[in-house]
């Protein structure tokens, strides 16, 4: 896995982009001293049994996964996240002289401005 991470890290064009990380060992080591919250429940193994990578790699795919609902819950649970996380619609705009309305994220959807429930007053 160590050569994996050292090789992405190395690419100029990839999407994964870690400042803080020079090679594969740091990432491993970050990902060593995460604390396994057993809230999060165990890791599961998968198999795909008729699914190939691609020509080359002909062996089934494997997968480690655990349930999404309880890992969005401790994830959301976390104070250092905190700060980070937004409940509430929000409508943006550009700063053109004509405003145009920005879609970018979930919470600057109408389907969340349909489907959150807001409460105005404090208290």
């Amino acid at each position: 896995m160590k050569t994996y991470y050292d090789n992405v890290l190395k690419e100029e064009n990839t999407a994964l982009r870690f400042r803080s990380f020079k090679n594969g060992d740091g990432v491993q080591k970050l990902v060593a001293c995460m604390p396994d919250d057993l809230a999060l429940g165990a890791w599961e193994l998968h198999t795909l049994e008729e699914m190939r990578w691609n020509d080359n790699h002909q062996r089934s795919i494997k997968y480690w996964s655990r349930d999404i609902i309880r890992s969005m819950r401790w994830l959301m649970r976390q104070p250092a996240y905190a700060e980070h996380l937004l409940y509430a619609p929000q409508r943006c705009t550009n700063s053109d002289t004509t405003p145009k309305r920005l879609y970018t994220e979930m919470h600057t959807a109408d389907w969340w401005w349909e489907t959150q429930v807001r409460r105005d007053t404090p208290g």
